[in-house]
């Protein structure tokens, strides 16, 4: 019962009572914890009795009741009826309860410290007008007499030797001949006799000079052609040239890469001339444990080799203490094209973005599509580009095959492919889907091929432990999906084969480049059906390209889907991988994806108001049927002489018809297998009309067969449900 100020005198008499109550317990010999419990809650009511009044000086009856009530009193500040329920639970147990008012505390600053750090994950963008940055200097090319010798036409000329470079951009220095000429360190020269660098790549002659002059720069040149190199010498020489970190300093360079093996790879890459200048480098990526990753960046790094969403994680960490860039002077973004197209441009630009504006970025990737040039010019300030063997093609040291195949086939094609080139080296096998490459995997197996699948939704540790076994040769068998296409060094990788073919020319071009690096001898077959017909036309251009001869079944093919196409009034469009609208259903998977639903529903026994109006919708057509079937009746009254049944005859029919179907519905509906009775019963009464009405010379036309057994069809349908 509640209390308030005007039941004084009903709360007194309540008291009594329960005294009563209490000495009748006590007379049947009740257990003394529970007579005890009864005086602790007598005591707690008078209490919050005079606690409210303002009274005081009434009876205790022992003192640590009072103690522990009073505890109640200075903890309480709510109204006296919740009040009074507390009072009792703090007596039955105090301990636990104010061990449950610590526990709550924790937990408030433990959600508040929570809920800032989900708003500091955000990267704060950085007024750089308010930041006094260090002078650094990025100029440290000094050209040596033996180039500037060179004229413009002897420059050229070795510019087309060297695999056509093509260069754009003003003050671009000339392309370098040893590696002494690009003005490295001792130790960093020994580092590259000692890992068999003899002399630079195309990309490297041209880059490297370039990168030194302090300029930004886009380098596109085809995978394997140590494209790593390129960006990682002048990075040396950049570092080498300021201070020494501080503690608390940031990275005086950042590496940013679309795939967590990428990095992994420039990392070790990093890590054969790191060791001997001091230099620190720090792989920081998602799907691995972040506490490593941390502690390792309070340490201090000169160099850190990245994911961006790991990154913009690592510099909102701690409220920016883990890691900052406002030492960074040096930015790289490599297989730039690819991340901007897996979505990583705010992430990249909110990094970028946070950098001083005076930095010196670089971008490399063997394709460079012409929608990422403007992205990369709004990035980068007056830069060079250098091109070398045109835009994005597969390597000469690559032999290209396309074998146009059926999907049947396809398995025994691998196999004997397998045969042949296992031996020989390591093979990679690109499919289009996750579940693809399990299931090659396991037919594979069974075909007594040990091998590994590799894909995005294996997790990072076992993902880094297939690149290993692979790379180190345990296992020279891979299935993966395009996952691996970028970046993934293996020596001694003999054979690429595309199982599903690539979608769009860029992929294909990063596939084929996992072999032939380096200037070993590859090997890349491509796998199409006639269903991929589309897809044709991009390998024929990678082909063309390449200088490779395009076989007379895909030219074939391509001209065949073009005919088709222009027969169908439809313009022909290559696909360039850089966009997409998304997966458009048609009317027949909707249908067929709504009639899956339709029977999970039935199978757990719901119904909802979507499959009563399909119902419905059923029940119109079978009338719609029906009436149409009536019309055979009606010729057959007319002994064949007309073919038009009388108005007032027709109406009279059709009401009837309606009344039959009234009740058949509803048979339907309420009487399940009964129903399923009446329904044959009256197919057979509409069968033995339209018997009648042949016999008696009447035309029973098309329509009504086809009616009847769709009708049939759906009255089966609906007695399933």
């Amino acid at each position: 019962k509640k209390w308030s100020l005007e039941d004084d005198d009903d709360d007194d008499e309540e008291a009594a009572e329960g005294e009563k109550e209490g000495n009748e317990i006590e007379d049947e010999e009740l257990d003394p914890l529970d007579a005890y419990m009864e005086e602790v809650k007598e005591e707690v009511k008078k209490f919050n009795m005079r606690s409210v009044k303002g009274g005081a000086g009434s009876e205790k009856k022992s003192g640590p009741t009072v103690t522990k009530v009073v505890t109640v009193v200075k903890t309480k500040k709510a109204s006296p009826e919740t009040e009074k329920k507390k009072g009792e639970l703090m007596v039955n147990d105090q301990d636990a309860m104010e061990y449950s008012s610590e526990e709550e505390e924790v937990d408030l600053q433990t959600a508040l410290t929570g809920y800032q750090t989900k708003h500091r994950k955000l990267l704060e963008p950085v007024d750089h007008g308010k930041i006094e940055y260090e002078p650094y200097r990025k100029n440290f090319y000094v050209e040596v007499p033996e180039l500037a010798k060179m004229t413009l036409e002897e420059v050229n000329a070795y510019r087309l030797e060297m695999e056509g470079i093509t260069v754009k951009g003003k003050g671009c220095p000339k392309p370098i001949k040893t590696w002494v000429q690009c003005g490295i360190s001792m130790k960093i020269l020994n580092s590259l006799k000692k890992h068999g660098y003899e002399k630079p790549t195309p990309i490297q002659a041209q880059a490297i000079p370039a990168i030194m002059c302090g300029r930004d720069l886009i380098g596109i040149a085809k995978t394997g052609s140590g494209k790593t190199i390129a960006f990682l010498l002048p990075m040396f020489r950049h570092i080498m040239d300021q201070r020494s970190l501080e503690e608390g300093e940031g990275p005086i360079a950042v590496i940013m890469t679309p795939t967590r093996e990428l990095a992994l790879q420039i990392t070790k890459e990093c890590k054969k001339f790191s060791k001997t200048l001091g230099v620190r480098v720090v792989c920081v990526y998602g799907g691995t444990g972040i506490s490593e990753q941390i502690a390792e960046l309070k340490r201090g790094a000169e160099i850190i080799v990245c994911t961006p969403g790991r990154m913009i994680d690592m510099l909102a960490a701690n409220n920016g203490r883990v890691t900052n860039l406002r030492r960074v002077t040096y930015v790289v973004l490599d297989e730039a094209d690819r991340m901007f197209d897996m979505g990583f441009e705010p992430q990249v630009m909110r990094i970028v973005d946070n950098v001083r504006l005076d930095r010196q970025t670089v971008m490399f990737s063997a394709t460079f599509p012409r929608a990422m040039e403007a992205l990369a010019r709004r990035i980068l300030s007056k830069p060079i580009e250098v091109q070398v063997g045109g835009r994005s093609v597969v390597c000469s040291d690559v032999e290209q095959k396309v074998v146009v195949i059926e999907e049947e086939s396809k398995f025994l094609k691998l196999l004997e492919l397998l045969g042949h080139y296992q031996e020989k080296g390591a093979v990679i096998i690109f499919v289009d889907k996750q579940e693809h490459a399990d299931g090659l995997l396991k037919d594979l197996m069974r075909a007594s091929y040990p091998c590994l699948s590799l894909h995005g939704g294996i997790d990072q540790y076992d993902r880094d432990s297939i690149i290993n076994d692979f790379k180190n040769g345990v296992c020279k068998l891979l299935v993966a999906t395009s996952v691996a296409a970028r970046g993934l060094d293996v020596k001694h990788l003999m054979l690429v084969i595309n199982y599903s073919c690539p979608n769009h020319y860029e992929d294909y071009v990063h596939r084929a480049g996992r072999t032939g690096r380096a200037g070993n001898k590859g090997y890349a077959y491509t796998f199409i059906t006639e269903d991929q017909a589309r897809y044709a036309g991009d390998i024929i251009k990678a082909l063309e390209l390449s200088g490779t001869i395009v076989p007379p079944e895909l030219e074939k093919l391509w001209i065949d889907f073009k005919d088709q196409q222009k027969a169908e009034g439809k313009s022909i469009k290559k696909s360039s991988g850089f966009s997409g609208k998304g997966f458009k259903f048609d009317e027949t998977e909707e249908a067929l994806a709504n009639e899956r639903k339709k029977l999970q529903k039935a199978a757990l026994g719901l119904q909802d108001s979507d499959d009563e109006d399909a119902a419905v919708d059923i029940d119109e057509q079978i009338e719609s049927m029906f009436n149409s079937k009536k019309r055979v009746k009606d010729m057959a009254t007319s002994g064949g002489s007309s073919n038009v049944p009388a108005p007032t005859a027709g109406n009279a029919e059709k009401l009837e018809i309606a009344k039959r179907l009234a009740l058949r519905i509803n048979a339907q509906k309420n009487l399940g297998a009964e129903a399923q009775v009446l329904v044959s019963f009256q197919f057979k009464d509409v069968m033995q009309q339209a018997t009648n009405a042949i016999l008696r010379g009447g035309t029973i036309q098309a329509p009504t067969v086809s009616a009847k057994t769709i009708a049939e069809q759906l009255a089966e349908k609906i007695n399933a449900k």
